[in-house]
């Protein structure tokens, strides 16, 4: 990382933790050692107009027939300034030296701890063992001497040329952690694992030193740095301005990285470039809004809907009901009991302030939003139903409940899923059994009892093998409407459109829900003169259900044109062109499993694409994206962006239905990556990699993200 937007990223083909990188002086190049004790060599090279971090090479050293893993595992690199070697820091205390950048093992010129050991007074060493090396720092005036740092203690300064050893800190006393030279070499500082720290002095005749300072940290002036989390490992460095007068101190702890200020009073942390530190805090929920208008700022358990002001505000919140269940019979919640509201003004900080509050009965997790500005409307669907709230009027609209009447599970709180396990294995078994015998009926056959019994012997053992398949290996079968939780409401949709006759167009709502069906609702809206005086009105107009029932998670308009509707207020601000309302429109209904177009109004079945049964490929996440030509502007194109549970994102035409190209994108086993995954309106993405961090990609030639930056 350089500056803000500079960045190059190289990937290990193994997959394994790296555990150090060390820069080769003066040289574009790096090394980087894995926790399965391999080191790459890493070279930045300029193609096509932009740097590119290359891997070069690949090491692993290797120590003599029968010797412990121990002899050659690398604890400690040092690149030496010739750039022409690598001296490698081991746990057996030797300390071999590789040539660059063939990686050749440089034999003659090992320095070993017995070399060490014999080269130092006995009163340093008391005859014991060295152990490992724990840091090599190179003379910053003479190339020719290198500091060694052993776990134990034992400090040495090491002549390259003559191979002699000026012993500086004996063995024995606290754990060393590791050594800083000063800048002109008059003396370094050992850092221990008790948290003290020592300045040794090093003179030009090698006398054996006697400590400056002795420091412990404990008792002097501390300054606390709020770093979220302890850091048990934690590396610093001090950014050196000339003559030795630091300017900033870095700490890389486990959580974050902090630049702490020492030119100021106080030693406050410098604010990052970034809106958050590395790992600040997880993210949880995403949404992309493209083409903002720049008027803005001056006019997506519970739904809250807000406005933007710049300013401090204190006010009621008005609070709404909204009772999914309509007093239904047979239907009881048993979770939860839904949260009391605050009574008088809240005062709220400038940005988005709560206006008014919607509360769902049951209080079940909000599953689905759709807002439309224009309308003033905002839907929301939970597991139990939708509904419809005018937030203008500050008035509920319509309520549908989606319930079935297998759906109890969906009345039993957060916790129904554990509670269900048996159940949902014994749903399993029925299913098997059912598309097992129905099969065989088909065939013609028929056997007496002691076959049924062994048959269905077989069925059981068949199902838990199958239960056991991970899910991409999983067969797609017709869902039953015994299933749980088919009143799931997975997507609310709002289109301008003709849904009762091919002369006149409305308003309207759509839901899609877990058991593969969708209703849509005609809405009548009031003009604006009469907006606060006319009640919204909603009737249900259509319903279909899926013929194989699988979670409809996405629902789409195209106009005349065969293309999507706008979003609201986008014809308005000039950021769209009006839809065709002259031609036929079509909806497009998205499956997990299929894609279905039907011709509006009649709603009868014209184009269907089934995805890949036997990969046990379903549909996570589909938008809409427009693909501009990266040579023209007067020429684009809207297509589906579709993600699967496979990672893999596939381009369908509209309004064909045609697959036009598949990449793969995250990895199938990154269940957090694709469920994270957001689309913009242009082909592009974002995916969580860590549970703070987004990576951002691409899906068209116009709008290119990778950086290509440049290294001199």
């Amino acid at each position: 990382y350089g500056a803000p937007g500079v960045e190059f990223m190289g990937l290990h083909e193994e997959n394994n933790t790296v555990m150090q990188i060390h820069f080769i002086p003066d040289q574009c190049q790096l090394v980087t050692l894995l926790d399965d004790n391999s080191l790459h060599l890493w070279s930045l090279k300029q193609h096509s107009g932009a740097s590119e971090l290359r891997e070069e090479h690949r090491f692993t050293l290797k120590g003599p027939p029968g010797s412990p893993p121990s002899a050659t595992q690398i604890t400690a690199v040092l690149p030496h300034s010739s750039r022409e070697v690598l001296y490698l820091g081991t746990e057996s205390g030797n300390i071999f030296v590789v040539e660059l950048p063939s990686f050749r093992v440089l034999e003659d010129r090992t320095i070993t701890s017995e070399a060490v050991l014999q080269r130092v007074p006995e009163d340093y060493c008391n005859r014991r063992s060295c152990e490992l090396v724990e840091a090599l720092r190179e003379h910053p005036k003479n190339p020719d001497q290198i500091l060694i740092g052993y776990s134990r203690g034992l400090i040495v300064l090491w002549d390259l040329q003559n191979n002699k050893a000026t012993p500086l800190r004996p063995l024995g006393r606290e754990q060393l952690e590791n050594l800083y030279w000063q800048r002109d070499g008059s003396k370094f500082i050992s850092c221990h694992y008790d948290g003290s720290y020592t300045q040794w002095p090093v003179s030009s005749d090698n006398r054996q030193p006697e400590p400056l300072e002795n420091l412990v940290p404990y008792g002097q002036k501390l300054v606390p740095v709020n770093l979220g989390w302890s850091f048990l490992s934690a590396s610093v460095n001090l950014v050196s301005a000339e003559f030795d007068d630091p300017s900033a101190m870095v700490v890389l702890a486990e959580e974050e990285l902090v630049v702490i200020d020492l030119k100021t009073a106080g030693w406050p942390a410098v604010h990052p470039p970034y809106l958050a530190s590395l790992h600040c805090s997880a993210i949880t929920c995403s949404h992309h809004v493209s083409n903002i208008p720049l008027k803005l700022l001056s006019s997506s358990f519970q739904v809250l809907v807000m406005e933007l002001n710049d300013e401090d505000a204190e006010h009621v919140v008005d609070h709404a009901e909204a009772d999914l269940l309509q007093d239904q019979e047979g239907y009881r919640w048993k979770g939860h009991e839904k949260l009391k509201t605050r009574d008088g003004p809240v005062r709220f900080e400038a940005g988005f302030q709560p206006f008014v509050l919607v509360q769902c009965q049951p209080p079940a997790v909000v599953t689905s939003l759709a807002l439309h500005s224009e309308w003033k409307l905002v839907a929301f669907g939970t597991s139990h139903g939708f509904g419809l709230f005018d937030h203008q009027q500050k008035r509920l609209v319509f309520v549908k409940c989606t319930l079935h009447p297998s759906d109890q599970l969906a009345l039993e709180g957060p916790l129904s899923r554990v509670k269900s396990l048996k159940k949902s294995l014994r749903q399993s078994f029925r299913r098997i059994r059912r598309s097992r015998v129905s099969s065989r009926k088909r065939r013609g056959g028929s056997g007496n009892a002691s076959e049924v019994q062994e048959a269905n012997a077989k069925f059981d053992q068949d199902a838990l093998q199958e239960m056991e398949l991970a899910p991409v290996q999983r067969k797609i079968e017709a869902r039953s409407a015994e299933d749980s939780f088919t009143g799931f409401v997975r997507t609310l949709y709002f289109a301008d459109t003709f849904l009762r006759d091919s002369s006149r167009h409305c308003p309207s709502l759509w839901a899609g829900t877990n058991g593969g069906t969708v209703y849509a609702f005609c809405l009548r809206v009031p003009p604006a003169e009469r907006r606060m005086d006319e009640p919204v009105r909603a009737e249900q107009a259509k319903e279909i259900q899926l013929m194989h029932r699988a979670p409809v998670v996405g629902i789409l308009v195209l106009d005349g044109r065969s293309t999507p509707l706008p979003e609201p207020l986008e014809v308005a601000h000039d950021l769209s062109k009006s839809p065709d309302m002259q031609g036929s429109h079509q909806l497009l209904v998205v499956s997990e499993e299929q894609f279905k177009v039907f011709t509006l109004p009649k709603v009868s079945s014209k184009l269907k694409l089934k995805l890949t049964a036997l990969e046990g490929c379903r549909v996570r996440k589909v938008t809409v994206a427009n693909f501009g030509s990266c040579k023209t502007d007067d020429y684009s194109e809207n297509d589906l962006a579709v993600l699967t549970n496979l990672g893999d994102i596939q381009i369908i035409s509209l309004p064909f239905l045609k697959l036009q190209i598949r990449y793969p994108c995250i990895r199938k086993e990154d269940v957090s990556g694709i469920a994270s995954c957001v689309f913009t309106k242009y082909g592009q993405g974002f995916y969580l990699i860590s549970p703070s961090e987004f990576e951002r990609f691409s899906l068209s030639t116009k709008w290119l993200v990778e950086p290509r930056c440049v290294v001199d």
